[in-house]
């Protein structure tokens, strides 16, 4: 058997740029854009790169690490290291080494965002 640490946590989507929340069709949902968040594409699939970063120590909250959004290889070698270093990409969330304990979301915050209903409608829903 081999020797794992597992660890939990959350991802706070809003804090993403131009993350939104909004109801289409009676459905609540996140409207996240995917070029203004570096996201890439791929295979009909859409990545966020992140980093884990795992403390030796937990900080005074009780956290093991976090988690932050980065810019995948190609953009990061595009932009070159000095632009790719100006940009603020967020802390996402952070993580907890998991032993037994029940992880849920306290501390999560939901940002409501007012879209003008008059857009034309485009999701498949």
């Amino acid at each position: 058997m081999s020797n794992q640490k597992v660890y939990a946590g959350s991802i706070a989507l809003t804090k993403l740029k131009s993350a939104i929340i909004t109801t289409k069709k009676g459905t609540k949902c996140l409207l996240i854009p995917i070029s203004d968040n570096y996201f890439t594409e791929k295979d009909g699939s859409v990545y966020l790169n992140c980093s884990v970063v795992i403390r030796d120590e937990q900080d005074k909250y009780g956290q093991d690490g976090f988690i932050s959004q980065k810019l995948d290889t190609e953009t990061y070698k595009e932009l070159g290291k000095e632009k790719a270093n100006e940009i603020k990409l967020p802390i996402l969330g952070n993580i907890k080494h998991f032993a037994g304990q029940n992880n849920d979301n306290a501390g999560s915050t939901t940002i409501e965002t007012p879209v003008n209903p008059e857009e034309d409608d485009d999701l498949p829903f």
